[in-house]
């Protein structure tokens, strides 16, 4: 029998002033002056717009607050916007659920199911996340859609991992990252053991895209990331920290154990550009934590993020501390 899964989000919100104006008009609440005018779609015409993959389930789940926007995500969105008008409703409703609705009737609803978000969550003492929230307010409230009062498991699970992916790299974003750091450190702190963070980025990436352009620098991030990927545990936490830099959480690793990953992932990187017309290399910070020794998440990522620049420092393509050090 499929499970009802509640997804508990991390919430971010866009800060800047251009982007909670943004936000404000997406959401319904923007002033006469910033109401675009309505555009009614067909279900064939918000599928065909769908299938360009600019809006997406991760999309989607940023404008709701459940993650933060990058900047391309930004620049992307206000194109949308631009395109469709208040048919940015219907075409989120569709990327949820894959149910068309009129436009006028869409920005309805998609105003009932935040309100509806924040019932559930006080229901339920938890986020259960706006693609939840879409699905139980439209088939158990609204009656609009049948035959969806459970939510499978698997398409949840997806749902769920879709969200708090990078949209470049598909690593974890930065934002999930820092709440898995928190609750590995909270876990070594009360139970012991070892815990090694590894930050570490590109090294001269602005001359890629300035030489090369942005989507080669894209190509080399999705490569990058491609390679770590190859390298991490199941129990490894590995993330696109924001723009070049990187980072991994290694639990029960310890500082030497820290050092030969570091160490292994500097050399596959550096091997598998050998042929492009560039050299790539990265530069590494290796921080271990021994014996639950007490800290924060937010000081781990500092100290971690000091020796990456210290590695930077001393000539970059290298890992610091050094081995024995």
């Amino acid at each position: 029998m499929p499970t009802l899964i509640v997804v508990a989000p991390h919430i971010s919100y866009w800060h800047s002033l251009r982007g909670l104006l943004l936000m404000r008009r997406i959401r319904g609440m923007s002033t006469t002056s910033l109401t675009p005018k309505p555009v009614i779609r067909h279900e064939e015409q918000v599928a065909d717009f769908i299938a360009r993959g600019e809006l997406d389930v991760r999309m989607v789940s940023a404008l709701a607050g459940d993650r933060t926007l990058n900047a391309r995500e930004q620049d992307i969105l206000e194109k949308l916007f631009a395109e469709r008008g208040e048919g940015l409703y219907a075409d989120m409703l569709y990327s949820l659920t894959h149910r068309a609705f009129p436009s006028r009737q869409a920005k309805h609803l998609w105003e009932e199911i935040t309100l509806h978000r924040k019932s559930l969550k006080v229901k339920l003492n938890r986020d259960v996340g706006i693609a939840v929230a879409a699905h139980d307010y439209l088939a158990n409230v609204a009656g609009l859609m049948h035959g969806v009062t459970i939510i499978e498991e698997t398409k949840m699970a997806t749902l769920a991992n879709v969200a708090t992916r990078d949209g470049l790299t598909s690593l974890y974003d930065q934002t999930s990252f820092k709440h898995k750091l928190k609750e590995e450190v909270e876990r070594q702190v009360r139970y012991g053991g070892v815990l090694s963070l590894v930050m570490f980025d590109i090294d001269h990436f602005k001359s890629i895209n300035d030489t090369y352009g942005h989507a080669e620098g894209d190509a080399v991030l999705r490569n990058v990331s491609d390679i770590l990927r190859k390298q991490v545990r199941k129990i490894d936490t590995a993330a696109r920290y924001g723009g070049e830099e990187f980072a991994v959480i290694l639990p029960e690793v310890d500082d030497k154990a820290g050092f030969i990953f570091a160490e292994r992932l500097r050399q596959k990187v550096q091997d598998s550009f050998e042929e492009a017309p560039y050299k790539i290399t990265i530069s590494l910070g290796v921080y271990t934590n021994p014996n639950g020794q007490a800290i924060t998440a937010e000081e781990f990522i500092k100290r971690a993020d000091a020796l990456l620049y210290e590695a930077k420092r001393g000539g970059r393509n290298r890992v610091c501390p050094p081995q024995g050090k």
